[in-house]
């Protein structure tokens, strides 16, 4: 039996597209392996949004083609890099085997097993639903992909080019699939998309994230569900209301805001009402814990517009914020924006708020010392007669929002929820002791 490996690089929105192909190829008696050495066919998912997302997807190829000159292993790309490229990927790459863009890769495994596909027919889009899923990790937490492609016009993202429009999943389909993950042991689900909150609008002609949630939220087994890459102009009244009445629902929102100077999100094309939709949140929310995405050095940013940022940062209404400096790509409107910010001040700036952030991040678990929460372990290794403990509260996403760990006498089992206290933090880790 032939062996396959599957990199997914990027988004989580890239991990579940590569759990589906996982799940379509092992149905077609192919073995998953983790292993190239060990493989005979490699299929790398990329992502290409940004410059240096770029760069790791040609890195990760060259990487696999030299294995493929040892072992002759097959080599396959898929996903955002060809679609940006297109016929250049053969230029850049013509020791690859083949390749798919972000709509065709239902048509994969026809171009592995040599069914005349054409490799250059790349219409956008992207693998939203299957009915075939293998998980790629042991952690009892995944994601659950609720739509794909984006509506919005963003003047520095190509996702709209790489992804196409945007185009939610049926209701039932998403539950049904939530039930088998459930049913599986997955105690978190994790909701993505490119815009999470205009869930619906396209399929039910409203904003139906609040439905979804409501049927989500009543699956046996899911003790948390968490919802990332919330579009603030999309985020509903109905919606907040269904965080208040369901407990298993985390009181935690991941709103990428990207700038909060009016003069900067109108260069961005991005919601000038981001300010009041914030406060109406913590208004009607207050403890919820927020998290948000910033650019530094956009076209035309000043001192004045990051001291406005800073200003708002210092109010406190984000426990998490990634900064992220701008990334010039030609195929986005931006590019040709004047007054471009030189590369060493969008990094000045980046860390500034950083700083400034991290700040804000201690003085908030300083403020929950001593307070005893439901800690999800995630990992429990034996070491030095001590058990050394990693895990998240419901105010962490995995991966982004750091751990909390501790060490214990008596094993702890992963994949269960524990009782943990606060103790202290350090970095963006944080340490608890769990109750006897």
């Amino acid at each position: 039996m032939q062996k396959i490996a599957i990199i997914a690089l990027g988004c989580p929105k890239n991990t579940v597209e590569a759990e589906y192909l996982l799940g379509v190829f092992k149905n077609k008696y192919l073995a998953i392996s983790d292993n190239l050495n060990e493989a005979d066919i490699a299929v790398i998912h990329t992502c290409s949004f940004i410059k240096i997302a770029r760069e790791e997807s040609e890195k990760y190829i060259r990487r696999v083609l030299d294995v493929k000159k040892k072992t002759g292993l097959r080599v396959y790309v898929s996903g955002c890099l060809p679609q940006l490229l297109k016929e250049k990927m053969l230029v850049l790459f013509p020791d690859i085997d083949g390749f798919v863009g972000t709509g065709t890769l239902k048509n994969l495994p026809e171009l592995i097993f040599n069914k005349n596909f054409n490799s250059f027919l790349l219409p956008p889009g992207g693998l939203n639903n299957s009915n075939y899923r293998l998980l790629s990790s042991n952690i009892p937490s995944t994601y659950l992909k609720i739509a794909e492609g984006c509506g919005h016009k963003c003047s520095f993202c190509i996702i709209p080019t790489l992804r196409g429009r945007y185009e939610s999943r049926a209701i039932k389909s998403l539950t049904d699939e939530a039930k088998a993950l459930a049913n599986n042991g997955i105690k978190e689900l994790i909701l993505v998309a490119q815009d999470t909150t205009n869930y619906g609008k396209d399929i039910y002609g409203v904003f139906a994230l609040d439905k979804l949630l409501t049927k989500l939220a009543k699956i046996n087994g899911l003790k948390w569900i968490r919802l990332l890459y919330a579009y603030p102009s999309s985020i509903t009244d109905k919606l907040l209301e269904v965080f208040k009445e369901y407990k298993n629902i985390c009181n935690y929102m991941d709103i990428p805001i990207q700038h909060i100077s009016k003069n900067i999100l109108s260069a961005m094309r991005r919601p000038l009402s981001t300010v009041a939709i914030i406060e109406k949140i913590k208004n009607k929310l207050p403890d919820i814990v927020l998290r948000t995405s910033i650019i530094t050095g956009f076209p035309g940013e000043t001192k004045k517009d990051v001291n406005e940022l800073i200003a708002f940062l210092n109010q406190g209404y984000f426990q998490y914020v990634g900064v992220f400096e701008y990334s010039n790509q030609k195929e986005a409107d931006s590019s040709k924006l004047n007054q471009q910010v030189k590369a060493v001040v969008a990094k000045e700036r980046r860390i500034l708020i950083e700083n400034t952030q991290y700040e804000i991040f201690k003085a908030k678990i300083d403020k929950i010392k001593g307070t005893t929460l439901d800690l999800l372990v995630e990992k429990c290794l034996s070491k030095d007669s001590k058990y050394h403990i990693k895990g998240r509260g419901y105010f962490q996403s995995p991966e982004i929002d750091g751990s909390i760990t501790s060490t214990t006498n008596s094993p702890l089992i992963a994949g269960k929820f524990y009782k943990a206290t606060i103790k202290c933090v350090r970095g963006y880790n944080i340490e608890a002791s769990f109750l006897d």
